[in-house]
């Protein structure tokens, strides 16, 4: 499966355009509109700002203005053309759900007759509009119920703004098999594998679902399976899932230190290639402090002797610290 955030971004650019294709019709520009779209795809889905600014809709707007200014700038005989096109992303505010609106029949009527925006619609336009707008908002239910499950969950404990998660499951299995049985196979390297498949997915999905309430705040640390590392074909599809920069910024692979021993090359080659990776010390750890900073969390356990040695030198450590 290819990346969920960016398959939903590439829906989102989609309707976008299709948007200002059938409002401004024979007036449509794509060099007028793109820096539109891509200036609020930009903030609205990677957070991404130039202005600082706490509430998140005017942050937008001012974002969305300055961009009027410089499209005006470049484009002084096309001045209207390009307020209108501002002037109708407010409403992809409340179309998108940035901003909450109660009725969406009164969205598109205080549309219609917006003083701000000199265009004229037909009764043709109104009702191809109307049906793609509804159109949107019911795919982007529909495409979060191709990832919940009544059998398997994600689960996990949160330490500040990062959640060490793992894949939960309700499955009803055969009384044939013994508890060992099952506890064997689920745990075999080939079900651990295809497990984290499932659960980078669900991470994904809960990820994207927290952008579109606005929240960009929590990270997703994910157990990594070291046996992935020697399987060229298969790591290149779970990384695919992760093929975005928000992403890969958000989902933390995590290995132990005696699988970075072993696995040294190819985990350093996940972090040249932009993937954020986060190491768990274990009892092969040396109190050897110099390449920790490479990794977005390192996590330690109370339990081992060096403890308090990592937690007394945090300064040399030179990145973020997770207490298990």
């Amino acid at each position: 499966m290819d990346c969920i955030f960016e398959e939903y971004i590439k829906f989102v650019d989609n309707f976008l355009v299709n948007y200002f294709k059938l409002l401004l019709a024979s007036k449509y520009e794509k060099k007028l509109v793109k820096p539109f779209i891509d200036k609020y795809i930009d903030v609205r889905y990677y957070n991404k700002n130039v202005i600082n600014e706490e509430n998140f809709t005017q942050r937008l707007n001012k974002e969305l203005n300055n961009i009027a200014r410089e499209v005006i700038e470049e484009n002084q005989e096309k001045g209207e053309k390009i307020k209108n096109i501002f002037a109708l992303f407010s409403y992809v505010l409340f179309i998108d759900g940035c901003t909450h609106f109660s009725d969406l029949n009164s969205l598109l009527k205080t549309l219609f007759t917006d003083e701000n925006i000199t265009l004229e619609y037909s009764d043709a336009v109104k009702k191809d509009f109307n049906t793609l707008v509804r159109e949107y908002i019911n795919k982007k239910v529909n495409f979060f119920k191709l990832f919940q499950s009544d059998e398997f969950y994600i689960k996990g404990k949160k330490y500040g703004n990062a959640f060490i998660v793992s894949l939960g499951q309700n499955c009803k299995l055969s009384k044939l098999y013994s508890d060992y049985a099952i506890e064997k196979a689920y745990n075999s390297n080939v079900v651990v594998e295809n497990r984290t498949y499932l659960t980078v997915l669900m991470v994904t999905s809960k990820i994207l679902s927290e952008v579109i309430s606005l929240n960009f705040n929590n990270n997703y640390i994910i157990d990594f399976p070291p046996t992935l590392l020697e399987k060229t074909k298969k790591i290149l599809k779970y990384l695919k899932a992760l093929d975005d920069d928000y992403l890969r910024g958000k989902v933390h692979l995590k290995f132990y230190y005696k699988d970075y021993k072993t696995y040294k090359k190819e985990i350093l080659g996940l972090i040249n290639q932009g993937y954020s990776v986060c190491l768990e010390l274990d009892e092969t750890y040396d109190i050897d402090f110099d390449n920790l900073f490479l990794f977005t969390y390192v996590l330690v356990d109370k339990k081992y002797n060096y403890y308090n040695n990592i937690i007394n030198n945090k300064e040399e450590v030179k990145t973020n610290l997770i207490t298990l």
